[in-house]
């Protein structure tokens, strides 16, 4: 069963109202929740940090009651010392993680919230989408690097094992520096991508070798029902970066499953990862004309 711990004061300034965690089996999750309404659970992607979500969840907050979570293994949600990790079905325990947290937050309402998942967050709200329908209304994803369901898969599932053998070899920069050249995230003649700093971020190098060790092949390489997926086509919203590279596999993901399910994939302001710092209220007031459209 899940319990939560008491909430603490919050260190994290006025928009949070508590620094807030929930024992689930195996790990402790750490969230946040803003403002008020109906719920919108946010799902990060590689870096799997609540942070990341605070410039979207400043403009949403008028609206919704915003909640920011780091996944397990990430940041402040610890895995559990005498818990073993079933690392064979870890984005089934992400989904499942994703569902306890509605359940605290919504006990009532969950028929009302709103799931969003970005990249590799994505492709948990897809898996959280089968494997309970019944849970959340709508079911947002945002870029997801489903390589599988691509007509090119073949080409991309080696290319993603080759940036894994990279990343054993070299180490993550040079892992990423090639990983840029696979993702290209934005519309440029040149591609640039941060590495992480950890005198910015004590937390971000252990996040991003905890990414490559469990996330960068079973994520990417999950191989999804189309068909089960649209069984709950109803519930879903895509939406893509209106500045990411329309080449680039995880904007041509919703691309083809948009096709397949007859859906309109909404275009959010920026990049890939439009959400973060100064362009997070553009990107925010974007998915608020979206949300409104579904409602």
């Amino acid at each position: 069963m899940a319990a939560d711990i008491p909430s603490l004061p919050t260190l994290s300034g006025a928009f949070v109202q508590t620094t807030n965690y929930l024992n689930v089996p195996g790990a402790t999750l750490y969230y946040e929740t803003y403002g008020t309404g109906p719920l919108i659970l946010f799902i990060s992607g590689g870096n799997g940090h609540a942070d990341i979500w605070r410039p979207v969840a400043k403009v949403l907050a008028s609206n919704y009651t915003v909640a920011i979570y780091d996944r397990r293994g990430f940041s402040r949600s610890l895995l559990s010392p005498t818990a073993i990790q079933d690392y064979s079905k870890r984005i089934e325990t992400d989904a499942t993680d994703a569902k306890l947290l509605l359940e605290k937050l919504a006990p009532n309402a969950t028929k009302d919230a709103t799931v969003f998942g970005t990249s590799s967050g994505a492709i948990i709200a897809l898996q959280f989408l089968q494997m309970f329908p019944e849970v959340a209304k709508t079911v947002a994803i945002h870029e997801p690097p489903l390589v599988k369901i691509l007509p090119d898969a073949a080409p991309l599932d080696a290319k993603q094992r080759e940036l894994y053998d990279i990343y054993r070899a070299y180490g993550i920069p040079a892992a990423m520096l090639k990983f840029a050249e696979v993702y290209f995230f934005e519309i440029s003649s040149t591609t640039s991508i941060s590495l992480p700093d950890a005198r910015e971020n004590p937390h971000e190098p252990n996040n991003m070798q905890y990414w490559f060790e469990r996330e960068f092949l079973q994520y990417p390489l999950r191989d999804m029902s189309l068909e089960e997926i649209g069984k709950q086509s109803k519930k879903l919203v895509l939406t893509n970066g209106k500045t990411t590279n329309p080449q680039a596999p995880q904007y041509r993901t919703n691309v083809v499953m948009g096709e397949r399910f007859g859906l309109d994939v909404a275009g959010l302001a920026g990049g890939h990862m439009g959400y973060q710092g100064g362009g997070g209220a553009a990107w925010a007031e974007d998915l608020l004309e979206v949300l409104k459209g579904r409602e």
